[in-house]
């Protein structure tokens, strides 16, 4: 009975049936409570339903199971960076860098550095690491951050474009679809839109993702495309219907673009999915405010207040406060 219960768990996940999933995997762990791969998948389906911290707790569970394993180390190191505890989760990567020698260890060290203000600490890592990888654009990338975090855009520019030079040899050799993504992602923080577009459309030939296409959408939005923008936004969202978590992103990106009705559109989709949830009420809100639609704004703004508590969460909590929920606050204000 286990064996099959865990065994449609899987199916469910790989189906993308995050809510089925999670319900099969917590039936297994009943009777299972140290199978740790088991609590890594039940982590997995939680995250994508953006359940966070059930999600860290599920993580925490693997972690206690093998606490010497950089894998599960390191997922409830990216779980707590979600929740926004930075300390706990460079703690967790550091270890892991220890134990495993793995760069990426070290990369996720110097993003909690950053998120936590301390742009020197991170730069300094980050430079080392440049310094023993110098055919890897990633430092390069994480160094073109902490430069602009630091007001320092000669030495942003310097690291951009050296990135991008590595990052033109990659895909001039034999790159795969996450390298042609990656170059794209450089195109597109230049601004040369048309040159993206060309890199992720070379990056479609090879794989097709949701992500990918929400990238060719913005791109295209970005050369006034809009129309045919918004139908790879609509082939994104098609791809995963029951993905919360791309779903609040698209909609995310959309607000961005300034495309605020169809940004509401997915946020409202991805209510569908999940009723209670403060940033998506709270994104609609901000989407009306920019529409002008003040009375619409402070209505779905209490939603999100309202979504918040029923989640045993203060509004103050810093999961929530984000440009969107100051510009509400001030905005909406008695």
């Amino acid at each position: 009975m286990s064996v099959a219960l865990l065994t449609n768990a899987q199916e469910k996940a790989a189906y993308r049936e995050y809510e089925a999933a999670e319900n099969l995997f917590r039936e297994y762990l009943k009777d299972n409570e140290t199978d740790v791969s088991a609590w890594a998948d039940l982590g997995y389906v939680l995250l994508k339903q953006q359940k966070l911290y059930e999600s860290g707790d599920a993580y925490a569970a693997a972690y206690d199971l093998e606490p010497e394993n950089p894998k599960y180390i390191n997922l409830l190191g990216d779980a707590l960076a979600e929740l926004h505890q930075f300390e706990e989760a460079k703690l967790l990567f550091e270890k892991a860098s220890k134990i495993s020698g793995n760069p990426r260890c070290n990369i996720r060290v110097g993003d909690m550095l950053g998120k936590m203000g301390k742009y020197d600490e991170a730069l300094v890592l980050y430079s080392l690491l440049a310094a023993d990888n110098p055919e890897d654009p990633v430092f390069q990338h994480r160094m073109v951050k902490v430069y602009e975090a630091l007001g320092r855009p000669a030495d942003a520019a310097s690291a951009l474009a050296r990135e991008m030079e590595l990052r033109e040899k990659i895909v001039q050799s034999n790159p795969g679809a996450k390298d042609w993504l990656m170059y794209a992602d450089t195109k597109a923080r230049l601004s040369l839109w048309a040159d993206a577009e060309y890199a992720l459309r070379k990056s479609l030939e090879l794989e097709e993702t949701a992500e990918t296409h929400l990238r060719i959408g913005a791109v295209l939005v970005m050369q006034k495309k809009t129309e045919e923008g918004l139908l790879e936004f609509a082939k994104a969202a098609a791809f995963d219907s029951e993905d919360f978590a791309f779903l609040m992103m698209q909609a995310d990106v959309l607000t961005r673009l300034e495309l605020f009705e169809e940004s509401i559109h997915y946020y409202s989709k991805a209510l569908e999915l999940r009723s209670v949830h403060a940033d998506a009420w709270a994104g609609i809100a901000y989407d009306l405010l920019k529409m002008g639609q003040i009375e619409e704004a402070k209505a779905f703004f209490e939603m999100a207040k309202a979504s918040s508590s029923v989640r045993e969460l203060p509004w103050a909590d810093k999961l929530h406060k984000s440009e969107k929920t100051n510009a509400l606050d001030a905005a909406l204000k008695e």
